[in-house]
């Protein structure tokens, strides 16, 4: 027996060091398919970075320029081909040193497109256009609709790229986009490791087939054996430019192709899920290979980046591995050998049995479970080390009794442990009892205790033995956890544990409250599909970043919200990232609705930049954005227009038929006026019968005198007030910044000058 314990002993110490080997190389794995990965992630984010500034820079310095405005304004306003032809020929002749220049930068293409997605104008293919670019370009038709710059990976019936769209604008009208994009290539040229890595653009096969024309798909892409539902750019393909972009290691097509081969199985699932993941392999050979997916310009995935790396270093530690295995094998075997001879001899049975002792003692230690023996006629009670620290005392410090032993019992505990012990003498049963014990220091403590009997011949009992456990971080931990579930389960903040990819793993009641879902259709949800990223809050890849190097973020977020027909709705939400005790990150995500406290905050803000009776802004919300319009027309150049409206005759009509009737008028003309401006441009009532117009970006003097005189007609038109005719006129004084003035002060007195000079012309007239 003892040698089978031996020999069984030493086959889990083998497995036990087999794993270590095992684990240890797995650890080395995943360290690289880390380390691969987030080389892919760095590079990518410095391409994408560079290539937004490149194109915000273009954009800002060279075509969002009132000439070319102009030029796109003349274009979306007529259908006339040979006036879209010269203005076609103008806007080439004007632009194309610049396109030659970003073509240098790694830029691929320039277009413009006139309102409703039209192609007006490709300067790599000047003489293709006129095309309806709508449902086949989602970024172009994105910003037709939204009126907002739009970015990312888009697949186009040509070739790939990544786009650059914005919205062109001329004097506060929508004319069309223009969009500037790259190639793949230029990644590979500017941030590509090439020296050791080899790089490849997978595009979902769907998007491919549903845009791309056949031909173009047959000469551009190639089938991917890594996953079937998925194409290999032919153009972004690093083995296809070798004369090109010269690599370190040959990377050839059939090698990259063994290597999806060796993989494919293993990462098709994930692929399906848009992860982002590394995996190595040491077939054909060993290498690393990072998958990163590329966000398309509606915000979904469409395409992965794929990087493959060497990894040397895998193939040998696997060897070493083994080596590491046979010389434990041999080791093993070696010691139980030993042992078993060793076991043989009768001059070292008291030895092993002590060797035996001390790990049993060991073990009790480790476990923090300790034996005890109590001799029922001698009335002695012996205990093994780890119950004598157990209780708080040094081992052999002290003489046991059971009287002793009843005294460090806690008192309320007392008479259910004594009931425990005589049942079991008088039955025979074993018992199990949980009590508390006080240590000398006065500190309580929870054990379990076990104990069995022991009888002779005759069935009077002759001995009890047992085990004494101490089980306090068991209860105060069962306690905690209990406390922590009913504050979970009980409180008004919604709960989200999601896992370190954002996977939703659990949430409390609050959330299924909050958001109109039921925790069963929440669960393998992610967190980004919750969050309704708005201008006025933190984007959430932003707090991705923050969450992933500061462990915490804080701040307001806009969630979805299901069921109700309410689809968005403010929250105060906080991000804590956790490790699990087995080392799992997770990340815990609190929020509560502040729904009604930005509802209130909204109110108090307008009531206080609004005009109570007629809406309009008041004096305070109208100084504010002139001086914004004067601090955006300084750095652009523009001009900003200054109106000041003064009714003339309007206290007679106060004293003739009341303040009803004046407040009913005034409310009148403030609605036209309204109807004659623009969007962006503010009209405010500044007291009594006084207002105020801001006239944004205009082209010169004579449209804002223009305004004016729309203004002019729209309030002597005669207002009818139930049976009542009144007709109102007024006085319009103006002031063209820089002209005028270069200050809010300045503007809004020369133009009340200019109101003053046209009252006294009206009275002289009267």
């Amino acid at each position: 027996m003892r040698n089978t314990l031996v020999a069984i002993f030493g086959g889990l110490v083998f497995l036990l060091l087999l794993w270590s080997y095992l684990d240890a190389y797995a650890d080395l794995v995943r360290s690289t398919q880390d380390k691969s990965v987030e080389h892919l992630t760095i590079e990518y984010r410095a391409l994408s970075q560079y290539q937004a500034e490149l194109a915000d820079q273009v954009f800002e310095d060279k075509i969002n320029q009132p000439e070319v405005l102009r030029l796109m304004a003349a274009a979306s306003r007529t259908e006339d081909p040979e006036r879209l032809a010269d203005l076609r020929a103008e806007l080439l002749d004007r632009l194309g040193p610049l396109y030659e220049r970003m073509r240098d930068k790694g830029f691929r293409q320039l277009h413009f497109h006139l309102p409703g997605a039209i192609s007006f104008l490709r300067f790599h293919r000047p003489e293709k256009f006129g095309d309806d670019l709508w449902k086949v370009r989602t970024g172009i038709a994105r910003v037709n609709t939204e009126r907002v710059p739009v970015s990312g990976f888009e697949e186009g019936r040509v070739f790939n790229g990544f786009r650059y769209i914005f919205p062109l604008y001329f004097e506060g009208e929508f004319v069309g986009s223009v969009e500037t994009s790259y190639s793949f290539r230029s990644f590979l040229l500017s941030h590509g490791d090439r020296h050791l890595g080899a790089y490849r653009l997978l595009v979902s096969r769907d998007l491919v087939v549903r845009k791309v024309w056949d031909d173009e798909r047959r000469h551009n892409y190639m089938d991917s054996v890594m996953h079937p539902g998925f194409v290999i750019d032919w153009h972004a393909d690093l083995t296809q430019l070798t004369d090109v972009l010269p690599m370190a290691r040959n990377w050839s097509q059939s090698r990259l192709a063994e290597i999806g081969e060796a993989v494919g199985p293993r990462v098709r699932r994930r692929m399906n899920d848009w992860q982002t993941f590394s995996v190595a392999t040491r077939q054909p050979e060993p290498a690393v290979v990072s998958f990163l997916p590329i966000e398309t310009t509606t915000g979904l995935k469409g395409a992965y980046l794929l990087r493959y790396a060497a990894a040397p270093q895998l193939a040998e530690a696997w060897s070493w591995l083994w080596i590491k295995v046979g010389l434990t094998a041999m080791l093993v075997l070696l010691t139980i050998g030993s042992m078993i001879y060793m076991n043989l001899r009768e001059s070292s049975r008291a030895g092993e049995r002590e060797h035996w002792l001390r790990m049993l003692n060991e073990a009790q230690r480790i476990a923090r479970v300790g034996s005890w023996r109590f001799d029922v006629g001698s009335n002695r009670l012996s205990w093994s080390d780890e119950v004598y620290r157990i209780f708080g005392q040094e081992p052999g410090s002290l003489t046991p009794t059971y009287e002793r032993f009843m005294e460090m019992v806690h008192p309320d505990d007392r008479e259910r442990v004594e009931q425990a012990v005589e049942g079991s003498l008088q039955t025979g049963n074993t018992y199990q009892i949980d009590h508390r014990i006080v240590l000398p220091d006065t500190e309580i403590r929870y054990v379990h205790e076990r104990g069995t009997v022991e009888r002779d011949g005759s069935g009077r009992p002759t001995r009890m033995v047992g085990t004494t456990q101490d089980i306090t971080d068991r209860i105060i931990a069962s306690e905690e956890s209990r406390q922590a579930a009913t504050i979970l389960r009980t409180t008004h903040e919604g709960v989200v544990i999601a896992d370190e990819s954002g996977r939703i793993l659990s949430a409390n009641p609050a959330v299924e409250h909050l958001l109109g879902n039921d925790q069963s259709e929440l669960l393998g949800r992610f967190v980004d599909e919750l969050v309704f990223d708005r201008d006025d809050t933190t984007p959430f890849n932003q707090v991705r970043e923050v969450l992933r190097a500061a462990g915490s973020w804080e701040g307001e977020l806009w969630l979805r919200r299901f069921g109700d027909g309410t689809n968005f709705f403010p929250t105060l939400a906080s991000f804590t990232s956790i490790t699990s005790d087995l080392g799992d990150r997770r990340f815990v995500v609190m929020f509560s609705d502040i729904s009604e406290a930005k509802a209130r905050e909204w109110a108090m803000w307008h009531k206080a930049h609004h005009d109570a009776l007629t809406g309009l802004a008041n004096r305070s919300l109208f100084h504010e954005r002139l001086e914004r319009a004067l601090s955006s027309s300084e750095r652009h150049g523009e001009r900003v227009g200054v109106l000041y409206v003064d009714l003339n005759d309007f206290k007679p009509i106060n004293d003739t038929y009341g303040h009803d009737v004046g407040d009913r008028l005034l409310v009148e003309l403030a609605r036209r006026m309204e109807t004659v401006t623009r969007d962006e441009d503010t009209v405010s009532r500044q007291g009594g019968d006084e207002f105020a117009v801001l006239v944004a970006r205009p082209v010169n003097p004579e449209a804002v005198e223009r305004v004016a005189e729309k203004i002019h007609e729209a309030i002597e038109s005669p207002v009818q007030l139930d049976e009542l005719t009144l007709n109102p006129s007024a006085s319009v004084g103006l002031a063209v910044y820089p002209d005028s003035g270069t200050t809010v002060e300045e503007l809004l007195a020369a133009a009340d000058d200019s109101m003053y000079r046209q009252k006294q012309a009206h009275k002289a007239r009267t």
